[in-house]
């Protein structure tokens, strides 16, 4: 099965990861600066992987990832919180995030992250 991989972010560092990840699947990648965007492209059936960096999430915290969460329930999401407290990314996994990630961002971190979620 064809998945996609999508990522919300305005970080260009996170993007070049994410371009050597997607290159490294085969899967396209698809960019966006907001959730409500990921949202309206992605409401049907295609399956994917998107990352959503906290950083860009509308307050209160966390509110767009719940959006997405609901709304594109197909595709898995790995979220980069916006800071290393332990409660955004408990809350995080409490809504069903599939993982979080963590700065400094590894590029292999990333890759066996989204390899687990679409089962490969």
């Amino acid at each position: 099965m064809d998945y996609r991989l999508a990522l919300i972010t305005q970080d260009r560092g996170l993007e070049k990861v994410m371009r050597r990840i997607s290159n490294y699947f085969g899967y396209e990648l698809t960019l966006y600066e907001n959730c409500a965007d990921f949202v309206k492209d992605f409401g049907g059936g295609e399956r994917g992987v998107v990352v959503i960096d906290g950083a860009i999430c509308s307050q209160p915290r966390l509110m767009d990832l719940q959006i997405a969460l609901n709304e594109v329930p197909a595709w898995q999401v790995l979220y980069l919180p916006s800071t290393d407290k332990k409660n955004e990314i408990k809350e995080a996994m409490g809504l069903g995030v599939f993982g979080c990630l963590h700065k400094p961002l590894s590029e292999h971190e990333v890759r066996q992250m989204v390899q687990s979620a679409v089962g490969v």
